[in-house]
């Protein structure tokens, strides 16, 4: 946020303006501030036009400058992300939870879902397919991250549910267009990215900040003056400030995900990046 602070009587209140600027993009903010403002006297008339011009500006960017998506791409396979759902008539439940249960890679049951896993060369447990019993009596969704998957899936799912179940549809939704096409004044009901399930919004998210936050342990952060979070845990008050600075992003992806009625994604990756523990 950025404010007026007002000297009254013995103390200082901000003004009736305030500028709110996203986290992410707030850096560019106080680089440019930080080069305008070098040499200049914190106090002086010029340090308040400087400030006066700057923040503005570069508030009224945030509404007139045209987002650009970046590419999302599978960590394992490498395919750009590409949600794809099969929507099946279930004939038998009896039979379809008996098939998948004796499946040695299938985890979860009726109640819950089931998800069908590997784990990948990095060592950690992925999912492949997962199928969402939903709320209708009668139908089953099965979902999947990328084509690949979709390509490779169907025919599985379709051998191993044998006759319990009938295909009814395929529908495919580009989350790098539904994430271009979202608004901020959409609420969760009428947005198109809303409307996936919860462990694709997740796994979406999830792809976008590690893509975001891929070099962050050595690139040189403002908000730490110009140092790199593996640089500045080299003294007490840097440690405490990237500390400060990993609980932040923890605590606004909780406040997301709980909006968004979805599991919280880790940001333990940061941590582990620079070898420190929450």
């Amino acid at each position: 946020m950025a404010a007026r602070i007002l000297p009254v009587e013995n103390h200082f209140e901000l003004s009736g303006a305030a500028y709110a600027f996203p986290r992410n993009l707030s850096w560019d903010l106080l680089e440019e501030l930080r080069g305008e403002l070098k040499g200049v006297e914190p106090d002086s008339y010029l340090a308040k036009e400087i400030t006066s011009a700057i923040i503005p500006d570069q508030w009224l960017k945030l509404f007139v400058t045209t987002f650009e998506m970046p590419q999302l791409i599978d960590q394992v396979t490498g395919e750009p992300l590409l949600f794809v759902t099969d929507h099946y008539r279930v004939l038998d439940w009896d039979a379809l939870d008996q098939a998948l249960s004796g499946e040695a890679d299938i985890e979860g049951g009726r109640a819950e879902g089931w998800s069908r896993i590997f784990e990948g060369e990095d060592g950690l447990t992925r999912r492949s397919l997962g199928v969402d019993t939903g709320k209708r009596p009668d139908r089953i969704k099965v979902s999947y991250r990328t084509q690949l998957y979709a390509d490779e899936g169907r025919p599985w799912f379709e051998a191993v549910a044998n006759t319990a179940v009938a295909f009814v549809s395929r529908e495919i939704s580009d989350p790098k267009g539904m994430l271009a096409n979202v608004r901020p004044s959409e609420g969760k009901e009428t947005s198109e990215l809303m409307s996936l399930p919860p462990e694709m919004l997740s796994e979406l998210i999830e792809t976008r900040i590690q893509q975001l936050y891929a070099d962050w342990a050595d690139k040189p952060l403002p908000i730490l003056g110009d140092r790199t979070p593996r640089g500045a845990i080299q003294t007490p008050e840097g440690l405490e400030q990237v500390k400060f600075l990993l609980h932040t992003y923890e605590h606004g992806e909780a406040q997301q995900a709980n909006a968004q009625q979805r599991a919280p994604v880790s940001y333990d990756f940061l941590w582990q990046s620079v070898g420190i523990t929450p």
